[in-house]
């Protein structure tokens, strides 16, 4: 049943028109992202991922950094995820502020960033009151 329920949400996604292509919308290519990524095609999630992260979504520079640095549908480079994470941390993505966090060595560092994470928390707290 997941896997017929994967197909129809791949094709609701697919039948969209495809105005990612052309630099008009990144949250289409960010669904198409979460599509493929949900049906296995980590290739084809990295890519519209990617096209999406390009568009300024750090929802997805979050995620295309966390498959870049698994090796997730596209070759593990953790120089591009840092890059991804550090742009979705500039935009207040609290993910990404403790994503790299745990990536950071310097504990007074890593401690600096987490709490970047927890103070954005907050703000994306308000925002949904």
């Amino acid at each position: 049943m997941k896997r017929g329920l994967t197909a129809a949400l791949i094709a609701l996604v697919l039948a969209q028109p495809a105005m990612a292509q052309h630099g008009d919308e990144g949250d289409i290519a960010y669904r198409r992202g979460l599509a493929y990524k949900s049906g296995g095609d980590g290739a084809l999630a990295a890519h519209w991922l990617g096209v999406a992260a390009s568009r300024g979504m750090p929802e997805a520079m979050f995620m295309l950094a966390t498959m870049l640095l698994e090796g997730d549908g596209a070759p593990r480079d953790e120089a591009q995820a840092r890059k991804w994470l550090e742009a979705a941390a500039e935009l207040d993505y609290p993910e990404a502020w403790q994503q790299l966090g745990m990536m950071e060595p310097d504990p007074q560092k890593a401690a600096q960033y987490m709490r970047r994470a927890a103070h954005a928390l907050t703000h994306r707290g308000e925002a949904k009151r």
